[in-house]
């Protein structure tokens, strides 16, 4: 464990409010924390937290729904702005309450947007609910011309449809990506009999009909829309033997990044916001930031020897290990296989061809 004042911060969740239109049946957050925003102090605190470097610092406008906050959200730009080194800013959103004047901020002042989507509007209601009001916001950045993202946590509930999620992004010509979180047994979700992390078997298939189905609609589309874990795997394969990776997962498992919540408490990534066997004290008095136990997923499986990532494994989130029973800390294992034949096999045809 390091520090906080001695070492460099390079990734900052603002979790500006706590409050939320939808009440998800996965929550990360669940009841554990009170309807709070954060305080225009504890912001500006927050950012000086990570204001020293030199290294680029990605802040993540996050909540509950920031949105409910515009104030807030306007505040942490023109602050974040201050910053006297290179700087990127995100928002995650629900999408429920968009309008035209908050997304014009967000587009002038280059906002990366992303959008809690998991499917169609079926299941985006049965997971989320207020579906036809995450559409509406959809059709707004759309209007706009601004870029999104989606990010979808994988249950039981959708891992089989992911294929029309990707059909769904397909009439939207600002929606640029998908991102695939694993369901992670903590918060709301740890108690939740409606969803459940998927089984290996209808992870792989859903999967592997994600892949075509993008590979069909990219096809017709000037801007791809691009998977996340897809990129990632192919950058690990290029990587092969060079040795050039980190070994963690993310920037949480190595002590660079930081959550803050409304109250001004510190955690390593705002998975654990309100876990105090991660807590890392205030913004008023920072403490030592706790170290996640990392496993890698080569220490999981009884054998790696057959994977193409077995020397450069993008590895798995520290959360998910730390809260997920073991008979599902393989799940990402079975998502970067999959990626990784897929990518082996189109290199291989275009070769050929």
């Amino acid at each position: 464990m390091m520090p906080l004042s001695g070492q460099q911060i390079n990734s900052l969740s603002l979790v500006l409010t706590t409050r939320c239109q939808l009440r998800c049946s996965y929550c990360s957050q669940g009841e554990a924390l009170p309807a709070q925003d954060m305080s225009p102090e504890i912001l500006r605190k927050a950012l000086h937290l990570a204001g020293r470097g030199t290294k680029p610092l990605h802040i993540q406008l996050t909540g509950g729904e920031p949105s409910l906050v515009p104030g807030l959200v306007r505040l942490a730009v023109s602050e974040a702005k201050r910053i006297a080194r290179p700087l990127s800013i995100a928002i995650q959103t629900n999408g429920v309450q968009l309008d035209i004047d908050m997304l014009r901020f967000w587009k002038a002042n280059g906002l990366q947007v992303g959008v809690s989507l998991d499917g169609t509007p079926r299941i985006q209601e049965t997971v989320r609910g207020h579906a036809g009001a995450t559409l509406h916001g959809l059709l707004l950045l759309e209007r706009e011309g601004i870029p999104f993202r989606v990010t979808t946590v994988l249950s039981t509930v959708n891992v089989q449809e992911l294929d029309r999620l990707a059909w769904l992004l397909a009439s939207f010509d600002q929606a640029c990506g998908i991102g695939l979180d694993i369901l992670v047994r903590h918060g709301r979700a740890a108690r939740s009999a409606q969803v459940a992390p998927p089984d290996v078997d209808a992870l792989a298939s859903g999967i592997q009909r994600l892949l075509f189905t993008l590979e069909a609609v990219n096809r017709q589309r000037r801007i791809p829309v691009r998977l996340r874990e897809l990129d990632l795997v192919r950058h690990c394969l290029q990587q092969q033997g060079k040795q050039v990776r980190s070994k963690t997962f993310c920037l949480a498992a190595c002590g660079e990044s930081l959550a803050v919540a409304p109250d001004g408490r510190l955690f390593p990534c705002a998975q654990v916001l309100g876990n105090e066997r991660f807590a890392a004290g205030t913004v008023d008095a920072p403490k030592l930031i706790p170290d996640f136990p990392v496993r890698s997923l080569s220490a999981l499986r009884e054998d790696c020897s057959a994977c193409l990532l077995k020397r450069n494994c993008p590895g798995d989130c520290p959360s998910r290990l730390s809260h997920n029973p073991e008979e599902e800390r393989l799940l990402a294992c079975t998502i970067y296989r999959v990626l990784a034949d897929y990518l082996h096999c189109t290199t291989t045809e275009t070769a050929a061809g």
